[in-house]
């Protein structure tokens, strides 16, 4: 298998843009997830920390745990963190396919457009599945397999019907899907 062009750190700024926060609402994903303020919760791929920081905030009585495999985007997580005065988050760095959890550890995870960039997408939610607790919950947001403006190569996108399967396949249970906006979706499930 050939290996998934990865987001460039170098443009990390896209990711905390107006135009991103208009396209996709980070308080109306939170708003979907079975979240609850006490819950330990990770931001898998936390890049830049467009979904920490909300999170953190809305886990006021929780954890949030930032998780990046680049430590360009765990410093600019951190950066965001210390100019709004959140102490609630562990940032971690992690590897694709270990993370430096404990197993049973999490209520709910957050993979964030991270998945199509995986090598291996069914390690990945293997490693997720171990680290949360029984009926933890996982959310995936991704971009649709279709053209659109911007996003990751078409071919690497992985689809609906896909998710479903490779969650599946995994041991994950759907709960909920829905569209975010024209060119991604989001799919919630259970442990």
């Amino acid at each position: 298998m050939a290996t998934k062009t990865k987001f460039d750190p170098k443009n990390m700024d896209t990711l905390l843009s107006a135009e991103r926060r208009s396209r996709l609402d980070a308080q109306r994903v939170i708003s979907a997830l079975p979240i609850m303020a006490h819950h330990r919760v990770a931001d898998i791929g936390c890049g830049p920390g467009y979904f920490t920081i909300p999170l953190a905030k809305y886990l006021f009585d929780g954890k949030a745990y930032a998780l990046d495999i680049r430590t360009e985007m765990l410093d600019a997580t951190r950066q965001s963190l210390e100019a709004v005065h959140l102490t609630n988050v562990d940032l971690m760095q992690s590897k694709e396919k270990q993370l430096p959890l404990e197993d049973a550890s999490l209520d709910g995870a957050l993979l964030s457009f991270v998945l199509q960039e995986a090598n291996d997408p069914g390690a990945l939610l293997k490693e997720t599945l171990r680290c949360l607790r029984k009926s933890g919950w996982l959310a995936i947001l991704e971009w649709h397999k279709r053209e659109t403006d911007g996003g990751p190569p078409l071919e690497q996108r992985i689809d609906e019907e896909e998710m479903g399967a490779l969650t599946a396949k995994v041991g994950f249970r759907m709960a909920a899907w829905r569209t975010l906006n024209d060119s991604q979706y989001m799919v919630l499930l259970r442990k």
